[in-house]
């Protein structure tokens, strides 16, 4: 099993584009993604930059990431870059990682607006922040910020702050610490005391969340709907 920590960098949509909106509400302007192996060491890296097709970069975007509209000018559109990830991820089995739930809304919505097939990659997809937040204790409601959770183990984010590769890195060493049951209790000791929190008692992500796997892995009905809702441009 290959697993790909991804993260995608976004500006809106005009606003006065009301149809496109209805759909989507926003581009995907950079793609960052760390790959590991099935035992979860780092074992490539991917960034790239995606021109957007209804939209410049917004000026808040670019204060944001730093992005500007010269980074994009020259970029292949999301069609082109995503067929160039799927490649780079390979034909061995694989699970998507993200940050929340938001990276795999957008790349199901952008691909409708755009008419793209979903790339078959991404079948499998995690929103690794909820299993993180469960693994510290805390409620379902909680939404951890990733810098929060680098800091919930006693480490300082690496990198630039909203640049797709570097959150992806940073989340990625999230997932490969807490495959290690005694590394993650002592790291993440002090908060969990904090939270009155016992031990998780976890060896693996799986025996902890078999179940949380499961209800990431496309349906048959999934996959019937998205047969309906996207076509090939």
């Amino acid at each position: 099993m290959t697993h790909i920590f991804l993260d995608f960098e976004m500006t809106p949509i005009p606003k006065k584009n009301k149809e496109a909106r209805a759909i989507a509400a926003r581009e995907i302007i950079q793609i960052g993604a760390v790959k590991l192996s099935d035992d979860y060491e780092v074992t490539g890296h991917y960034c790239h930059f995606v021109k957007p097709e209804l939209s410049s970069v917004n000026p808040k975007i670019t204060q944001l990431t730093g992005i500007t509209d010269a980074d994009v000018a020259d970029a292949s559109t999301l069609k082109t870059v995503l067929a160039d990830f799927a490649d780079w991820i390979g034909l061995a089995p694989v699970r998507i990682y993200s940050w929340s739930g938001s990276d795999k809304k957008q790349i199901r919505q952008e691909c409708a607006l755009k008419k793209l097939i979903l790339p078959r990659v991404f079948r499998r997809w995690m929103d690794f922040q909820r299993i993180y937040t469960r693994l510290l204790g805390l409620s379902r409601r909680s939404k951890l910020s990733l810098t929060n959770a680098i800091g919930s183990v006693e480490s300082a984010f690496e990198g630039q702050q909203h640049s797709a590769l570097s959150d992806a890195e940073n989340a990625a060493s999230l997932l490969m610490l807490v495959k290690d049951r005694d590394a993650f209790e002592r790291r993440s000791k002090i908060v969990r005391e904090l939270m009155g929190k016992q031990s998780t008692h976890a060896t693996t992500l799986g025996d902890l969340f078999g179940d949380v796997f499961s209800q990431y892995i496309e349906t048959p009905a999934d996959e019937a709907e998205k047969s309906l809702s996207y076509a090939e441009k």
